[in-house]
């Protein structure tokens, strides 16, 4: 299933997310800007992770190297902590409550 996630662009909200939260983006900037690479990716027959930091650059010039972690698909999973989020922590917990219930 990871290896299944992992094609197209999944992690791009996480990329719009990191804009706003990091560089202090408007959404609809960051939105913007994700649409962006996006289509260079495509353009480059590339997945988002696949991705160098000089082709991510293109889109935005003041991307570091820390943005690569976003593209990585179990950083993305493991970031939605919030109830009934998709972290493998949680997964755990819904399947220990699921398995007590029986």
């Amino acid at each position: 299933m990871l290896e299944l996630a992992n094609t197209g662009y999944i992690t791009a909200t996480d990329f719009a997310d990191y804009l706003v939260k990091i560089h202090s983006m408007t959404f609809r900037e960051a939105y913007q800007k994700t649409a962006d690479l996006v289509n260079l990716a495509e353009k480059k027959k590339k997945n988002l992770n696949e991705l160098t930091l000089d082709e991510l650059r293109k889109v935005e010039k003041k991307l570091t190297s820390e943005v690569l972690k976003v593209f990585n698909l179990k950083n993305s999973v493991n970031s939605k902590k919030s109830y009934g989020g998709t972290s493998f922590d949680n997964i755990k917990k819904m399947i220990i409550k699921y398995k007590k219930q029986k």
